[in-house]
């Protein structure tokens, strides 16, 4: 093969396109498909990272025009499977991103190499003739060091100093060079011996017998006659410093060796060997099914349906035991960081060294060792959040996504994937089984599982024979009639102090999500609603007004309840440190953690905070979502859900069902053993349908009530969005191009077959020093939605300046 077609690492996408280049003699046998290159590109030929997508013996750009490939990087092994690059190029044309963007986001964190200019002095040219700018930059880069960054420099000089670089440049007095960065993370060790092909080492070692001052020399020496090879670490414990060690180098008296090792992210001693549970009638029928799938070549992807404390990770496990027998590997997905310990530990007491685990709190280091580990087949299970999914593994046989329902698996920033998409895609382009678990399905899937596109399994009965916790709504409103203030109900307070005086713990949760803040009243619980749309309004502080989101209706916020009258209306919120607040002044002999944003910053902080709450070092445990899922706390015999209504009132049609998840989950943290345990739900509503179904923990019976809204609505899955934000750093040029395209969109809706909703202000109306408007469309099909509105941003971009940006999200989960 004499050609590449190479896709440049930008994500401009004026360039996401192939480029072919001509491969050099010596990259023959080195250039593959999916190896980073680094290669010439532009009128400048600037170093650029790209990556080859397909070789070729034949190209259609003349020779001569053809440029050759510079570097192979990562010694020749491929970055990207040929199904990690089918897997882009469908992220490419499903997420309104380039197809650099995908593979970047694929590609391991942090190895994607970097460029920077710098500016040099001509040592060699006349600078008698500069003057006044000219001569302020010359001082400038002289007290830099003569070499210095480009963006450096016209940071110290402002923007008067950058037509003078540039002056002095074409003048060839100033010289701009390329420097490229590249981050590998190798971690060696070095071992040094005696250069037993040198005669010297004899003739040093007697000078320095009798030279006190080679006393260095001379016991680095001796240890290395007595041990033979002997590593740097060990050197350094024997009290000898590196300057006889290079003085020794230098003088070719010793040999060095260096050795590249992978970063361990634990250690077998610290875990137990366990055997697999022998299963429940239940477990066995769906172990049974599942194994059926595995056996079969064309597979249909699995929902799990199981209510907290049935055994889904008993299952997963016992799946996966049967993938490892056939010799290929499993990527176990986690919604959220904090899941990894406790999944960590049983999935390292089950299968051993063959598991490893990625997420972010990890270092950019330690991550590409596993990665590597998953590519040079030391490990067979890779266990982490949504980017475990892209592990170079080459006979991938199962893809389990747990708790599937979490928001976590789509991403927020671009390309903007759900990963249960991705998955199913890269299932069926492998031939590996999906299987996906939660208590509490999305509803988009459990429609397709009714469907009968998803195979759908259940487990009705908790494992061992527990029985679900007893849950309770408190409702208050009430609370606050009778003069209870406070953020914790009279009987929440009286079940803490008896689960206190038992030694049993409590979990507070406050189902908060993000920033949004509505508008509630204390007194009767009625909420202001947009009436076209039926979502609650977000309350805008400064202006002091409402405004929906999807339609852009704004309203003055209310001094009385519009319901009853009350006083007790207004913007509702509270926080996680004030509930802890509160609990340490009810109960101020009890141990008390926090677990939210704010106390979880460090490396290991989630594992440490986890830890000492199931170790007994705490009586309760308060925190956001990240304590809702997934954790087994055998001694928890109580939960208090603080706010229900927080996130029932987000301004999004996804609320009821975000609330019922989390309610649910949180729910089922207590009673896992014996105790059957108790929950309170305290809420402001007590009568929606999400919350006494969740109250019931009856998944089906809110499924019904919850889809034949969405039906009527016509929001997934009988429908679909698609949401425009449009962004630039002048205001008004950003809002006269929301309304440009606002005028195309609703010119082009000839037929009326889609619901175009704004232009209005999106709900972060500035970001990162642009201004952002957004337009919310909606249709009955997606494929045709989509292919509308693609085509109407293509056209708004030719009527816009330069400096405005589209950005388009399908079925978003929030309109931020």
């Amino acid at each position: 093969m004499r050609y590449a077609r190479v896709i440049v690492g930008m994500n401009n996408p004026q360039t996401d396109r192939v480029f072919d280049y001509h491969i050099p003699e010596v990259f023959r046998d080195e250039a593959k498909e999916g190896v980073r290159v680094i290669v010439p590109f532009g009128r400048k030929n600037t170093k650029t990272e790209g990556y080859i997508l397909s070789l070729a013996y034949e190209s259609e750009i003349p020779p001569d025009k053809l440029k050759d490939i510079l570097e192979i990087l990562d010694d020749g092994k491929p970055i990207f499977t040929p199904q990690m690059l089918h897997l882009a190029q469908w992220m490419k044309e499903n997420y309104f991103c380039t197809l650099s963007q995908c593979l970047q986001a694929i590609m391991p964190t942090g190895i994607k190499t970097k460029s920077i200019w710098q500016v040099a002095l001509n040592e060699n040219a006349d600078i008698s003739a500069c003057k006044g700018g000219e001569m302020a930059v010359l001082e400038a880069l002289k007290e830099m060091g003569n070499t210095v960054d480009l963006s450096e420099l016209e940071k110290v000089l402002g923007s008067a100093g950058k037509y003078a670089v540039r002056q002095l440049q074409k003048k060839k007095i100033l010289l701009l060079k390329q420097k490229m960065i590249r981050s590998e993370y190798k971690m060696e060790q070095r071992f040094y011996s005696i250069n037993e092909g040198s005669s010297m080492w004899e003739e040093v070692l007697k000078k320095a017998e009798v030279d006190k001052r080679l006393l260095g020399q001379r016991k680095l020496l001796q240890l290395l006659k007595e041990k033979g090879e002997v590593s740097l670490e060990e050197i350094k414990k024997s009290g000898i410093s590196e300057s006889p060690l290079k003085t020794l180098l230098k003088k070719g008296v010793l040999s060095e060796r260096r050795n590249q090792r992978k970063r361990e992210v634990f250690s077998l001693e610290d875990y137990e060997r366990t055997m697999p549970f022998y299963p429940t009638e239940e477990q066995r029928k769906a172990l049974e099914e599942i194994e059926h799938q595995m056996n079969l070549e064309k597979k249909k992807p699995i929902l799990l349906h199981g209510i907290t404390g049935s055994g889904k990770t008993e299952i997963y496990m016992q799946s996966i035991a049967k993938i490892l027998a056939m010799g290929k590997q499993a990527v176990v997905l986690v919604p959220e960081i904090s899941l990894t310990p406790q999944m960590m530990e049983r999935f390292i007491s089950r299968f051993g060294d063959v598991v490893s685990i990625t997420h972010s709190r990890l270092s950019p280091g330690e991550r590409l060792d596993q990665w590597k580990k998953a590519r040079d087949g030391e490990i067979s299970v890779m266990i982490g959040p949504r980017s475990a999914l892209f592990m170079p593994f080459t006979d991938l046989g199962m893809i389990i996504i747990d708790e599937v329902h979490d928001n976590s698996y789509i991403s927020d920033i671009t390309p903007k994937y759900d990963v249960r998409e991705a998955a199913k895609m890269l299932a069926e382009d492998t031939g590996a089984l999906l299987l996906m678990g939660s208590a509490t399905p999305d509803l988009v899937s459990y429609h397709k599982a009714r469907q009968g596109e998803y195979l759908l399994l259940e487990l009705k009965e908790r494992t061992g024979g527990g029985a679900l916790p007893r849950m309770e709504i408190i409702d208050m409103c009430k609370e606050l009639e009778e003069g209870n203030r406070s953020a914790f109900s009279g009987v929440l307070q009286e079940e803490i102090g008896r689960a206190l005086e038992k030694g049993q713990q409590t979990m507070l949760f406050l189902n908060r999500r993000g920033f949004a803040t509505f508008v509630s009243c204390r007194s009767c619980g009625h909420v202001m609603r947009c009436p076209e749309c039926g979502i609650s309004y977000t309350y805008h502080a400064k202006e002091e007004v409402l405004m929906c989101h999807y339609c852009g209706k704004t309203v003055e916020s209310p001094r009385n309840c519009p319901a009853c009258g009350s006083k007790y209306i207004r913007y509702f919120g509270t926080g996680p440190q004030k509930i802890e607040e509160e609990a340490k002044r009810l109960f101020p002999k009890a141990n008390i953690l926090r677990m939210d944003l704010d106390t979880t910053t460090g490396k290991n902080s989630h594992n440490q905070i986890l830890e000492a709450f199931r170790n007994g070092q705490a009586d309760i445990l308060v925190g956001t979502q990240m304590i809702a899922k997934g954790h087994d706390f055998p001694n928890v015999t109580l939960v208090g859900i603080m706010a229900a209504d927080t996130s029932l009132n987000t301004g999004s049609f996804y609320a009821s069902e975000n609330t019922f998840q989390l309610i649910t989950q949180a729910g089922g943290r207590a009673g896992r053993t014996d105790d059957r345990g108790k929950v309170y739900i305290q809420t402001y509503q007590p009568k929606h349908y999400c919350i006494t179904h969740a109250a019931e923990q009856n998944y089906k019976g809110f499924y019904e009530e919850e889809i034949l809204l969405r039906e009527m609505m016509g929001y997934p899955p009988f429908g679909a969005f698609c949401s425009v934000v449009i962004s630039g750093e002048d205001g008004g040029e950003t809002a006269r191009a929301a309304d440009v395209l606002g005028g195309i969109l609703q010119a082009e809706n000839r037929e009326n077959n889609f619901f175009i909703m704004g232009p209005v202000p999106a709900m972060l109306f500035k970001f990162r020093g642009e201004y952002r408007q957004r337009i919310l469309i909606q249709g009955p099909e997606e494929n045709a939605l989509v292919q509308f509105v693609v085509e109407c941003v293509g056209k708004g971009e030719h009527n816009v300046g330069k400096g405005i940006h589209f950005q388009l999200t399908r079925n978003p989960l929030n309109i931020v």
